[in-house]
């Protein structure tokens, strides 16, 4: 008859197999949620892999980002899209060079949770956004630049340069209103951004008053005569 320890031996035979089957399993669906990109997931399954594997004495198998690499990438993942929604937010309310910054920061942290989790969950809609968000704020201030000269002409009794200078000034809130509109999360990159794909330095400013002659003309003023 088999000894008891022979016994014991067959019985850990199947069940060493199992756990390792186990670790496997658990690992195939955290790849798979990595895929998917789902770091959140990824992390829960990749942490009952590691137990299973402590459990059956054999860390060997384990393979990809660990757990706590999957839950710092899932932390990022969730900033991106918390920074996503306040670029929204920001945009709707015509503060494009928060937008910018928000958009800037939802790329990092995309960035930084592929790095760690090592998928492939940017998609480069964060770039998109700050590059509209980042036109739309150099619009802005070039329009609030136009209306200060428009009203500066205004004074000065120039309705010509007023009109002028407010039609740009109209014109440059709309489109900025466009660009900021078109940066945010959900519409990101439905339409062409402009053909300079630099991001813009802010607007320059002169914020001088138009020079004003207000001398009276005499009467025996030949200068405009022919």
């Amino acid at each position: 008859m088999p000894t008891d320890d022979t016994n014991d031996v067959f019985d850990a035979t199947p069940d060493t197999a199992d756990a390792t089957d186990t670790v496997t399993d658990l690992q195939d669906q955290a790849a798979q949620a990595v895929s998917d990109g789902d770091y959140a997931t990824a992390a829960d399954y990749q942490a009952q892999a590691e137990t299973a594997a402590g459990a059956a004495g054999d860390t060997g198998d384990l393979t990809g980002p660990d757990s706590g690499d999957l839950e710092t990438a899932a932390a990022d993942q969730q900033t991106a899209a918390t920074d996503q929604a306040q670029e929204a937010t920001d945009a709707a309310s015509g503060n494009y060079a928060a937008a910018t910054d928000d958009a800037s920061a939802a790329s990092a942290a995309a960035a930084g949770a592929d790095a760690t989790g090592g998928g492939l969950t940017n998609d480069g809609s964060a770039d998109t956004e700050q590059l509209d968000e980042s036109w739309a704020n150099w619009d802005q201030e070039t329009a609030d630049q136009d209306a200060t000269t428009a009203d500066s002409y205004a004074a000065a009794g120039d309705t010509d340069d007023a009109t002028l200078y407010g039609d740009a000034a109209t014109g440059e809130d709309q489109t900025a209103a466009g660009l900021g509109d078109e940066g945010t999360y959900d519409t990101a990159g439905a339409d062409p951004v402009p053909d300079d794909t630099a991001v813009p330095d802010e607007a320059p400013v002169d914020d001088t008053a138009p020079a004003v002659d207000d001398s009276a003309p005499s009467d025996d003023d030949t200068s405009a005569a022919s």
